[in-house]
């Protein structure tokens, strides 16, 4: 594998290997501030903006450096 394609996928494999579950994303909204954004601007519940940006949240989480997780 590319050196490139190491570095795309780790956020998705860190998130498989934590076991992300939505109480973590939900915390996550409340630390990210591109992701409370978002949720803000969709108009959507907290708990349906979860449930259908769940790559995103786990990218965002899985890129976060380890001193901030």
């Amino acid at each position: 594998m590319s050196k490139d394609h190491d570095r795309a996928s780790h956020g998705s494999q860190d998130a498989r290997r934590h076991k992300i579950n939505d109480q973590t994303r939900d915390q996550w909204l409340d630390r990210d501030n591109d992701l409370q954004a978002a949720w803000r601007a969709s108009g959507l519940s907290r708990e349906e903006f979860i449930r259908q940006n769940q790559r995103l949240i786990d990218k965002a989480i899985g890129e976060a450096p380890d001193w901030d997780r």
